[in-house]
């Protein structure tokens, strides 16, 4: 590729040159850091360096966060060059920035103009990940839902880290580290999902040839494996007692809980939605005439028309809410939203939270999620002797025998309705003990 006299490519992208490329220049033999030393550089009550060569430095401040950054002179005065933040900035890549830095200031310009030109390339569509991500989610064959929930990972995992550079200029190392950040934080299953998603989005670049080889190729595989006995059930309680303490608490008035959160935790309890179909539930769905909601098939997990009777209770919330939000397209959205749905996680995070009213603490995590709502309702329904086949209707569980399911859903549609109507009454009750 052609270079400018500036030491960048005709592009606006930038490489070490070739000239510094054979032999290390001697700031870079002096090197003392280690990947190592740098994993382990702990916060302390001030902030402090580590040192490396040629004027770079690595700043760890009280509060975790960590710098990168280049001491200079330039025209007779200091300057500080921030290189990047570790560890989405690798030790290697910081030393190849900071090649790049010195160069810029022994021909007598600030490095800054590195970042500037950078940034200019980065801002053409055809340079961003996210360009290249939604050219590849438009030829997904996904249901809605399952789309909605892919892109909402992506834009919260992926996207603010992956448009900081060039395509062209991520390595693998750099990729898990993005990756890693997800994993770290106990969601393994998620971070696999996004490597994957990587590996094929990058792939797509690869066949455009405008890269040279895929990044994310193998990026699963350097990640920890998720716990298979953590995916066998969602939290969830199977006992009256535990059910009337989490009753009590959601309809225990929470100032610092968004009142549409909290009325979205009282919703579940009484139509066991799934978690996803809650936050994308729409008014168009609601008919208050006919006392239902009909969710359509592209949104559903079964791929088929879902119709949710709805108890008084619900009617009743549901107007309560749409004051609220009926100007909008989704029914719970928060109010820092601007109309969008709830995260992903915003209702499991809710319960979690909750003060349980027998003592006054949190009940944390492995009480109850949002999914494991559905596992509360199903077992205590069964427990009272409703039928097993209307308990499954009504959770959407698919059923294998097809004719069967046809047959249940034009039949059993007046069973459902007294069904969903009796466990409102007894959650009335269970709440008043």
């Amino acid at each position: 590729m052609q270079a400018n006299q500036n030491g960048g490519n005709i592009d606006g992208s930038f490489q070490i040159t070739t000239e510094s490329q054979g032999k290390l220049p001697p700031f870079l033999m002096k090197q003392i850091l280690t990947d190592a030393k740098v994993k382990a550089a702990k916060p302390k009550p001030k902030p402090y360096k580590l040192t490396d060569g040629g004027g770079m430095y690595l700043l760890v401040n009280p509060n975790g966060s960590r710098y990168w950054q280049y001491r200079f002179r330039l025209n007779g005065k200091q300057n500080t060059y921030q290189i990047g933040t570790y560890p989405d900035t690798s030790l290697k890549r910081a030393r190849e920035e900071l090649q790049l830095a010195r160069e810029k200031v022994s021909q007598g310009i600030n490095p800054k103009t590195l970042k500037t030109a950078r940034r200019a390339v980065i801002e053409r569509d055809e340079n961003r990940f996210s360009h290249y991500y939604r050219e590849w989610l438009k030829k997904q064959n996904l249901a809605e839902s399952t789309l909605s929930d892919l892109n909402q990972r992506v834009e919260k995992n992926l996207l603010p880290y992956l448009d900081k550079m060039h395509v062209d200029e991520w390595s693998t190392r750099d990729l898990l580290n993005v990756v890693q950040r997800v994993s770290d934080r106990g969601s393994k299953e998620t971070a696999k999902r996004m490597a994957s998603v990587l590996r094929r989005v990058f792939n797509e670049i690869l066949l455009l040839q405008i890269i040279d080889s895929n990044p994310a190729t193998g990026l699963a595989e350097l990640l920890p494996t998720p716990d298979p006995k953590k995916k066998q059930n969602f939290a969830h309680i199977t006992t009256e007692d535990d059910l009337r303490r989490l009753l009590k608490a959601i309809h225990t008035i929470r100032p610092r809980q968004d009142y549409i959160v909290t009325m979205a935790l009282r919703f579940m309890v009484l139509v066991f939605l799934r978690p996803g179909n809650i936050r994308r539930l729409r008014w168009a769905h609601i008919s208050f005439q006919d006392r239902r909601i009909t969710i359509p098939a592209e949104e559903m997990k079964i791929h088929a028309e879902h119709i949710v009777p709805l108890s008084q209770q619900a009617i009743d919330l549901l107007k309560e809410v749409h004051p609220l939000t009926g100007d909008g397209e989704y029914v719970f959205t928060t109010s820092h939203g601007r109309g969008k749905p709830m995260s992903e996680n915003t209702t499991t995070k809710a319960l979690q939270t909750l003060a349980d009213p027998d003592t006054g603490k949190p009940f944390g995590k492995g009480f109850i999620t949002s999914h494991g709502l559905r596992h509360t309702a199903s077992t205590l329904l069964n427990e009272k002797g409703y039928d097993p086949d209307i308990i499954e209707l009504q959770l959407a569980h698919q059923n294998k025998d097809r004719i069967r399911a046809t047959y249940n859903k034009a039949q059993w549609m007046e069973k459902r309705t007294q069904m969903m109507q009796e466990w409102a009454d007894y959650l009335d009750e269970l709440k008043e003990i």
